[in-house]
């Protein structure tokens, strides 16, 4: 075996064994001497981010590690598209992504000269972001960084999150699972496993509210217990990020004959439903886990829908359209 082949079963061995391997568990499995092990791994911390524990373990550092990565253009195209989208929807800016799509830029370079330009472009845009809010960009990128590594490490976590409806820190011991985007929030929830409530369930965070972050030691026996798939069963049902333990509700909206035709042409969420009307019109019929979170996306249709079930929910939208034709009383149309 010559060494540039013994050097990728290195890296290999390593990423297979996250919490690192003695070098002479390294010579034994590579049939070596502990010597050649040894050097190897004194060339290898030039150009791999290696690291030894207390109890000399050789491990690479996760955070450090550049992923070799082989993707066609149709693929970097649709990497890019989600870039931009984030970019569009979230306004603000998102530790190392336009880092990442420099990457991506220069990987494509040769291929596709015009694509790589068009994602410069988005890295620019972001790095525009990011120079407006430069101090408050520090915290926050320290905050993602810190919750990449729980996630990553499976780690439990201390949280100090501002409360906006109670104005006060709270703290909430928990073990993150996922970053999720919240597109009409403009903004990135954690949802974390709540381990310190009786019984424990998913706690929903936005993570621009996080004061600190204390990070605990990694604990993959416990993580192993958080029913992951409840959680994707539940964010399915979700119409973005919230979520319920109870039944999804059925929402049934009739929408006129303007917007029937924008109404139908986008899969707004997976359980949806169309029934046309005799008049052009349709019923939109969908089953969301929580329908408070999709009602901004309803009032934005104004006078074009109607809210027929839930009832409550008719109700609170007739309310507001009464509320807010008041503030035009008097004015001509």
């Amino acid at each position: 075996m010559s060494r540039s082949e013994r050097f990728i079963q290195i890296e290999q061995l390593l990423l297979d064994h996250p919490d690192g391997l003695h070098q002479i568990e390294m010579a034994r499995r590579l049939g070596v001497h502990k010597s050649t092990i040894c050097r190897d791994v004194a060339i290898l911390t030039s150009m791999l981010p290696l690291m030894e524990d207390s109890s000399g373990r050789i491990l690479l550092n996760k955070s450090g590690y550049l992923h070799t990565l082989r993707l066609t253009m149709h693929e970097l195209e649709a990497l890019h598209l989600s870039a931009r989208l984030f970019c569009k929807v979230m306004k603000f800016p998102f530790p190392h992504a336009s880092a990442a799509l420099r990457k991506l830029a220069e990987a494509q370079g040769k291929v596709s000269p015009a694509l790589a330009s068009r994602i410069r472009d988005t890295a620019e845009e972001l790095d525009w972001f990011v120079s407006g809010n430069s101090k408050k960009y520090s915290a926050y990128r320290k905050i993602i960084e810190d919750l990449g590594i729980a996630i990553s490490e499976k780690r439990p976590v201390v949280i100090s999150h501002f409360s906006r409806g109670k104005q006060i820190f709270q703290q909430f011991r928990l073990f993150p699972v996922t970053l999720e985007p919240h597109p009409e929030g403009k903004a990135v929830h954690l949802i974390g496993w709540d381990i310190d409530t009786d019984p424990p369930f998913f706690r929903t965070i936005k993570s621009e509210r996080i004061e600190s972050i204390i990070l605990g030691s990694p604990a993959p026996e416990l993580f192993a217990t958080i029913p992951i798939d409840l959680l994707h069963e539940q964010l399915r049902n979700a119409w973005n990020i919230w979520t319920s333990d109870s039944e999804p509700v059925t929402v049934r909206l009739r929408f006129s004959t303007d917007v029937s035709d924008r109404v139908v042409e986008t899969q707004w969420h997976a359980s949806q439903s169309i029934e046309p009307l005799p008049d052009g019109g349709l019923i939109w019929i969908g089953h969301i886990a929580e329908p408070k979170e999709m009602y901004p996306w309803i009032r934005g249709w104004g006078p074009d829908v109607e809210v027929l079930e839930p009832e409550w929910l008719r109700e609170q939208h007739r309310e507001d359209f009464l509320r807010g034709v008041s503030l035009y009383k008097g004015t001509d149309v």
